[in-house]
């Protein structure tokens, strides 16, 4: 089927999902109001490392809220089936992505053998504050929201920016961070990071774009991958309750210039890599066109302890495309 075929049939249900996703931003002028959807929490003493079992999935976990010690109240999600000798997964999103933007699909086929926390970093959807513009500070502001959450160890699982996200944290706390996921993303320094496409520029910075965008940035231009862009895109519309709001403009800038400072090249900064000794799942699609998969090479090079798997017909969403697939490499290389 023709992507332009598969977009028709994408329901207005599923734009106004869109309106909170990735990339490629806001669909909808106006975002859902937020005021009454959250439980809000003023720490996190009440949501400790020791979870029980829930029942929550990804289209219906709640968005909860809690105060950091750097004062910004950050939202987030906590669902899963935690067992035995797990700790919880901590997701870090990509550009412009918030709560709604993981599918459903990949999140809850992981959750189903772990604890999962989705999370708006500052500034981003529901958290409050101003997201900064250097990839240094995003870590430190997520470490300061597990540190709200009094989680004395956990994984990380990073897609695109967030992957960059993950780097540093782990990198900064090394007695904490106990495996890492790397999905469609780069080292700092790396190489062809810094999107200089104008077509892919032009739909990445869109204020208003719509689905095709989204199928031409995070999908290989080939029937099976768009088909499959087009089942995830229709995934997206299944949560209609307690929606996170949209990434701002302004949010979408500071994102823009931190991804682009962290992609200058410099092979000076590859050697950090080598700090990075927590086992590292890294994994992108062969035809990622925003974090050329040659990137992914270069983490499994220098990072001490890694696997690399390369997805065939797919690009930067490589994860939604594979969603239960790849959900299930990671719950296998994180149970090792």
């Amino acid at each position: 089927m023709s992507s332009i075929n598969r977009r028709t049939r994408i329901s207005r249900r599923t734009a106004m999902a869109l309106a909170t996703t990735s990339v490629v931003a806001a669909l909808a002028v106006t975002a859902p109001s937020m005021a009454n959807a959250m439980s809000d929490s003023s720490s996190g003493t009440r949501h400790s490392a020791t979870r029980t079992q829930t029942t929550a999935t990804a289209g219906t976990a709640p968005n909860l809220r809690v105060k950091a010690a750097n004062g910004i109240t950050y939202q987030y999600r906590r669902f899963g089936h935690p067992r035995a000798g797990s700790v919880p997964l901590v997701f870090l999103q990509h550009f412009r992505g918030t709560l709604d933007s993981w599918d459903p699909k990949l999140i809850d086929t992981i959750a189903a053998k772990r604890e999962v926390i989705l999370v708006d970093n500052v500034g981003v959807g529901g958290s409050t504050g101003t997201t900064p513009s250097t990839v240094q500070q995003m870590a430190l502001d997520a470490v300061d929201f597990i540190d709200a959450l009094k989680l004395p160890r956990y994984d990380v699982f990073g897609f695109s920016l967030g992957g960059e996200v993950a780097q540093e944290v782990a990198l900064r706390r090394p007695w904490q961070v106990r495996r890492v996921v790397l999905a469609a993303t780069g080292p700092q320094g790396g190489v062809d990071q810094r999107a200089s496409d104008p077509d892919i520029l032009q739909r990445t910075l869109k204020d208003t774009p719509g689905p095709e965008d989204y199928l031409f940035l995070f999908f290989k231009h080939t029937p099976s991958s768009q088909a499959a862009g087009g089942e995830f895109l229709q995934r997206l519309g299944e949560r209609t309750t307690d929606l996170d709001a949209p990434s701002s403009l302004t949010t979408r800038d500071h994102q823009l210039t931190a991804w682009s400072d962290w992609g200058v090249t410099d092979k000076s900064k590859l050697v950090r890599l080598k700090a990075l000794f927590q086992p590292t799942l890294v994994a992108d699609g062969e035809s990622d066109i925003l974090m050329p998969a040659k990137n992914s090479h270069l983490l499994a090079k220098y990072l001490p302890d890694a696997q690399l798997h390369i997805y065939p017909d797919a690009g930067h969403g490589f994860l939604y495309q594979y969603a239960v697939q790849f959900g299930t490499e990671v719950n296998t290389f994180l149970d090792r």
